[in-house]
């Protein structure tokens, strides 16, 4: 098998392909195959693609805009439809696969699919390509005077003007990882997204506060926010910055995410003189500093 440039040549057998799947009656709310013009003018005229076997057209795939908006020119919608006859040979995977190769080349960072509920095996294949399921659209259309459900799939490539998730989490969001903070929201200069949490909240420390503000970086608008606030953030990175955070923080979904730990000492514990307090949160700052440093040059 082959994948190649969908051609006008290639109509006759790519439309045939359509028709069966809209015979399906759960592939589409399309009941009419177009003529060529049609479907040439409905696709983007880049990222078609047809696969090919023994000079037959057993599949083939394209994109089509969602809006004529200029903020949602890198946002798609794909469409992939197998021969009946090739069906379950994993043809409609490579086929998908490679449409959302080609589609980051061609700078489109976000794609997605709405799927009839019935048609389990096109969600799954969807699924099984990094597709996640954004809900379900309740009788967004009829077909042959039916109501139906569509499944609403996206994909957001981490390779095309992706920002990264980052969540530092410690004990109350208090001090350490409210440092962490500051210098990884200064040192990714706004090429990823940063977050803090605690599995408590403790306040902003004024320690913390004061030695960042040393060193020229500013978290006095920092909140002190709980885990729990952040749910449903797909998370790239979660950062421990305590032994006592990593043990007891509850459960938090995020299934692509890297997790890290490192445990810095607690400079808020220290007691003494001011001159004793100043070098404790000195030392961890500077410890903070160096490992947001380093993170930064393995990871991003």
């Amino acid at each position: 098998m082959k994948i190649t440039p969908l051609q006008k040549e290639h109509y006759a057998e790519v439309s045939a392909i359509y028709f069966e799947g809209l015979s399906t009656g759960i592939a589409s709310f399309e009941t009419k195959v177009p003529r060529w013009e049609l479907w040439n003018e409905k696709f983007l005229p880049l990222c078609r693609f047809v696969a090919i076997v023994d000079q037959t057209v057993v599949g083939w795939c394209a994109l089509s805009a969602i809006s004529k908006r200029e903020v949602y020119r890198g946002v798609a919608e794909n469409t992939v439809y197998v021969s009946t006859a090739y069906q379950g040979k994993g043809i409609g995977k490579l086929l998908l696969s490679h449409l959302i190769a080609e589609s980051e080349k061609a700078v489109i960072w976000t794609l997605q699919a709405n799927i009839f509920s019935q048609n389990r095996t096109s969600i799954k294949l969807h699924e099984q390509c990094g597709f996640h399921r954004v809900g379900i659209r309740k009788q967004i259309a009829q077909r042959d005077g039916v109501w139906h459900d569509n499944v609403l799939l996206e994909r957001r490539s981490k390779k095309v003007n992706y920002m990264k998730n980052i969540l530092v989490l410690c004990t109350g969001n208090s001090c350490r990882s409210q440092m962490a903070h500051g210098y990884l929201k200064q040192m990714t200069e706004g090429k990823a997204q940063i977050y803090s949490a605690g599995i408590e909240t403790h306040g902003l420390n004024l320690g913390a506060l004061s030695i960042m503000k040393e060193d020229g970086v500013s978290i006095a608008n920092h909140t002190s926010n709980h885990v729990d606030e952040y749910q449903g953030i797909d998370w790239d990175f979660v950062i421990t910055v305590c032994d006592h955070a990593k043990e007891n923080c509850p459960f938090i979904s995020a299934h692509n995410a890297q997790r890290l730990h490192h445990d810095f000492f607690d400079p808020s514990k220290v007691s003494g003189t001011a001159e004793e307090k100043h070098a404790a949160f000195l030392k961890a700052r500077n410890e903070i500093k160096d490992y947001c440093r380093n993170f930064i040059e393995d990871n991003l």
